[in-house]
């Protein structure tokens, strides 16, 4: 390859890769494809590890409540998750 841009008349490598050459373009688009599909795929693991292990269930839990019980306030983070953790935890939680 660099022997074909030595044999061009009249061209250098810094000429082509001046303004109007889309050669820099051309060689950085697939690359910033690849960067963008790898942080879409990290952000919807990302979610999906957040929902697996109920990380962001305030988060849902304000939307369901904005959704269905509009007039009344949310509960604050520390009292959902209290009232989470003793319905985990209350009752008989035993195999047999």
């Amino acid at each position: 390859m660099a022997t074909r841009l030595k044999n061009l008349p009249g061209s250098s490598i810094a000429a082509l890769r001046g303004a109007g050459s889309g050669i820099t373009r051309f060689a950085l688009k697939p690359l910033a494809t690849v960067f963008k599909r790898i942080e879409i795929g990290g952000r919807k693991f990302w979610c999906t590890l957040r929902q697996l292990s109920g990380d962001d269930a305030y988060e849902r839990y304000l939307a369901h409540h904005a959704a269905c019980h509009a007039g009344t306030p949310p509960h604050s983070r520390e009292a959902f998750f209290r009232h989470q953790q003793q319905h985990k935890w209350d009752g008989i939680k035993r195999c047999c």
